[in-house]
């Protein structure tokens, strides 16, 4: 009996632990949209920079070439209406060149780091977070098809 029981409660604990959806709390979600000027937008999408020590080359180099890349590149083919896309940069003083407050921005406090790629030593991520706060996650290097599944995901 003990045979059966003991992996049937964990699988049930497993089950729960992964089944729990990803929500910023309210307050913090207000803040965010107060900070990166989120409005009206379904969802915003973080384009994020972790700190350049963590990228084992330099993610900072030629940012305005790289934005332009990513749009072009991974964006192109995405329906974006009703979407708020912005470039997050956790090192702003590599950034401060390109950082505008409209489409380009600071990681204020290091909210996104802390929350989100504190671990992490990739080079950069992507967080689509909804107007309910429930959010995706993809950290390190993405595409158009990582890009669609995480705004499925929070839809």
């Amino acid at each position: 009996m003990k045979r059966i029981v003991i992996p049937f409660i964990l699988s049930l604990i497993a089950n729960f632990a992964f089944s729990q959806e990803n929500v910023i709390p309210k307050e913090q979600l207000e803040t965010l949209k107060q900070v990166y000027k989120w409005n009206d937008e379904k969802i915003l999408l973080v384009n994020f920079y972790l700190p350049k020590n963590n990228c084992h080359y330099n993610q900072y180099d030629n940012l305005d070439r790289s934005k332009n890349w990513i749009d072009y590149n991974i964006y192109n083919s995405i329906n974006l209406i009703n979407i708020k896309k912005i470039y997050v940069y956790s090192d702003k003083f590599n950034a401060i060149q390109i950082i505008n407050n409209k489409r380009c921005f600071e990681d204020y406090e290091n909210y996104f780091l802390k929350n989100f790629f504190n671990a992490s030593e990739a080079c950069f991520g992507i967080v689509a977070i909804n107007s309910n706060g429930k959010y995706s996650i993809k950290i390190g290097e993405f595409t158009t098809e990582d890009v669609n599944l995480l705004l499925k995901n929070v839809n």
